[in-house]
């Protein structure tokens, strides 16, 4: 919702659980309606440009990378010189971006169900994209990314689910299943890896988090946490990480990242070696919130989120 007062706009987010949030913008860059969901987008003076979703927060234009980074490079590290990506989601580009910053890859394919979403970044968010979208390596579907997976029969080194929250009413509610992760893990060549945004680790909030982990770890033989925090997302979150390979380690991916140099504004090779390091609490929630996500038991409320 966006307010005035003073002649000065304020962007106040969804929220709950007793939180109110609202960003002071200096203009509204865009505001409208895809065929699936509000998009909002506002210039903040301690942020930069900021990508609102249905009034949720999506990235920060000043450390959107610190997500980027995170969800991206473990997963192609994993792999020895991947050269098939498939990223499913990530419709304003960086995770592309990201993808592309990798010599050994030769294609990568995006599936984006909400292609109104991409044209609007293509105009309004350059500072993601950087024009990863004209990069001929690139070939973007507009379309359900599970019924892509379903339907085809091409096998990628690593696929990156840069996925929209798993509530009710969301496009993304079967692309955190049990079910799902199996199509994932067929579509992977042998060694492959995937990767997956998967919400709030904090301690008032990671019962959502832990369901996802439970999910992955059901369907890899490796699993992984990688903890971030954003200044914009006001806690810290995860993305999770799943390997076919069963001699993964965190030294193999350190050790690649050294040697393929790439400029990183987040991650280096120590940082990788320290990455996967999980608190205790954590720990302790993936023992406790074990119920997997399925096709006929996903459901979750908006308060289990935000």
């Amino acid at each position: 919702m966006i307010e005035e007062a003073s002649a000065h706009h304020w962007f106040r987010e969804l929220c709950t659980g007793g939180v109110d949030l609202a960003y002071l913008c200096r203009s509204i860059i865009f505001s409208g309606r895809t065929r699936f969901q509000r998009v909002d987008i506002v210039d903040s003076p301690l942020h930069g440009k900021v990508l609102f979703l249905d009034k949720v927060l999506q990235s920060a234009e000043r450390d959107e990378f610190i997500y980027h980074e995170t969800l991206v490079h473990p997963a192609l590290f994993s792999v020895d010189r991947p050269t098939s990506v498939l990223i499913v989601g990530g419709g304003e580009g960086a995770t592309l971006r990201e993808v592309l910053r990798h010599p050994s890859v030769e294609r990568v394919l995006m599936v984006e169900v909400d292609g109104q979403l991409v044209d609007i970044a293509r105009h309004f968010l350059p500072e993601w994209h950087q024009g990863a979208f004209d990069d001929p390596r690139v070939e973007l579907v507009v379309g359900d990314g599970r019924a892509y997976l379903e339907a085809t029969n091409e096998r990628f080194h690593v696929i990156l689910l840069d996925l929209s929250d798993p509530v009710d009413d969301s496009p993304a509610v079967l692309l955190y299943t049990s079910e799902f992760f199996q199509i994932v893990r067929r579509r992977l060549q042998p060694g492959g890896a995937c990767a997956v945004q998967a919400e709030s680790i904090s301690p008032q909030q990671c019962t959502v988090h832990a369901r996802i982990y439970n999910t992955l770890a059901a369907s890899f033989p490796v699993a992984r946490t990688c903890p971030y925090m954003l200044h914009s997302f006001h806690r810290p979150d995860a993305h999770l990480l799943g390997s076919l390979d069963p001699q993964w380690s965190p030294e193999q991916v350190a050790r690649r990242a050294e040697a393929a140099s790439l400029p990183l504004r987040y991650l280096s090779p120590s940082m990788f070696l320290g990455l996967f390091i999980l608190p205790p609490y954590l720990e302790q929630a993936y023992g406790t919130h074990q119920r997997p996500l399925t096709d006929t038991d996903h459901q979750i409320h908006i308060d289990e989120i935000l």
